[in-house]
């Protein structure tokens, strides 16, 4: 589980690494046959390139770095 602190890195993009400083959960707008579908969380990263940005991912597309 991706925690505020973390050391993560996209899956996608294993070149961006940074912490966790937000955790936010969004609602989710679909639902399906069986009734309504659960909450996704989203994580906001500061990277550690030099410009220090802010980038927000899927908890589900992040991988902790130890």
């Amino acid at each position: 589980m991706i925690k505020v602190g973390d050391r993560v890195s996209p899956i996608f993009d294993m070149g961006a690494v940074g912490t966790v400083v937000e955790l936010k959960k969004s609602p989710v707008k679909t639902g399906c046959g069986a009734g309504p579908m659960s909450a996704e969380f989203r994580a906001v990263i500061q990277l550690d390139d030099p410009r220090d940005r802010l980038v927000e991912y899927r908890c589900s597309e992040l991988m902790r770095i130890d």
